[in-house]
């Protein structure tokens, strides 16, 4: 559906974009991940026309973007509600600078109000929402005029625990019939939304990670006792070991080697320490992440 090939942005001659190239297809939903910095927000503004880039090229079904600009809907990180403004009346305003027929217009800010869960809300002022409930407003003015692709640029970021969960539920059931693009520097507010995601560092693309990329680290161990041991005592058990106390019964130990789950258990057995579970550590996306985008 959509090409970015070989893609270079400079400002202030600092790289921002060094080489972009990804692609993604209809009704995908990625994640655009990086820590601040990263270029993520810098390629989103190449991608919505808003910059221009020095070479390269970006593609909307084999066709030059720019000819696509109204199948795009796009939440950036700060949306310019007017507070006096009440939903309906945001809405209006944002649906006429979108090109949308009076006659159509109506119909949909009704029909977007409700599938954001604001129907209630049409005649409150701007100034009178929540956090969480202003980002859906802010996800109505983007999917108004039903766009193909949905560009969000860290559409939970600064909302507490259930702003998050409202937002997320939300991208969950558009990402059935629309493709979308979601930046953050946040693994964990995505996770359970998005098909794949890119990770990007300095202005690169430095890892392509599905939701399937979970993986088990031979040489970290997870114990659980049946009683509260000490973390001395474990270390008697394996001396060449570091060892991380997680709970008072369970310890994530890390060696320099492979580890054997059985010589594990029977060297716990020789020092009368009773063991109710065993395994290798997995590995899941957070912590692949961290570690990549890492400057240390």
């Amino acid at each position: 559906m959509i090409t970015i090939h070989n893609l270079h942005k400079t400002l202030n001659k600092r790289k921002i974009l060094d080489g972009i190239d990804f692609s993604f297809q209809e009704n995908e939903c990625i994640g655009l991940l990086g820590p601040n910095g990263a270029g993520k927000t810098t390629l989103i503004k190449c991608l919505m026309g808003i910059l221009s880039y020095e070479s390269g090229e970006i593609s909307f079904q084999d066709q030059p973007i720019e000819r696509y600009k109204k199948q795009i809907g796009y939440l950036s990180q700060y949306t310019d509600f007017k507070p006096w403004m009440t939903c309906r009346e945001s809405l209006l305003f944002f649906g006429k600078l979108s090109g949308i027929k009076k006659e159509l217009l109506e119909k949909r800010i009704s029909e977007t109000l409700k599938e954001v869960g604001l129907q209630d809300k049409q005649d409150v002022p701007v100034e009178q929402l929540s956090g969480g409930m202003k980002q859906r407003l802010g996800i109505a003015q983007a999917i108004l005029h039903e766009p193909q692709l949905l560009i969000l640029d860290e559409p939970v970021a600064s909302l507490d625990p259930i702003g998050r969960n409202e937002i997320r539920n939300l991208i969950g059931r558009l990402k059935q019939r629309m493709t979308i693009l979601l930046s953050t520097h946040i693994l964990h507010d995505i996770r359970e939304i998005c098909d794949r995601y890119i990770i990007m560092k300095n202005g690169r693309i430095i890892k392509h990670l599905y939701r399937e990329d979970q993986t088990i680290d031979l040489q970290q161990v997870r114990l659980q006792f049946r009683n509260a041991v000490s973390v001395d005592q474990v270390l008697n058990c394996f001396p060449s070991v570091t060892v991380e106390k997680l709970s008072p019964v369970a310890f994530l130990i890390t060696g320099t080697h492979a580890f054997n789950l059985k010589h594990v258990l029977t060297a716990c057995s020789l020092k009368q320490l009773d063991v109710i579970s065993v395994g290798f550590h997995e590995v899941g996306l957070e912590d692949t992440f961290l570690e990549l985008a890492a400057d240390v």
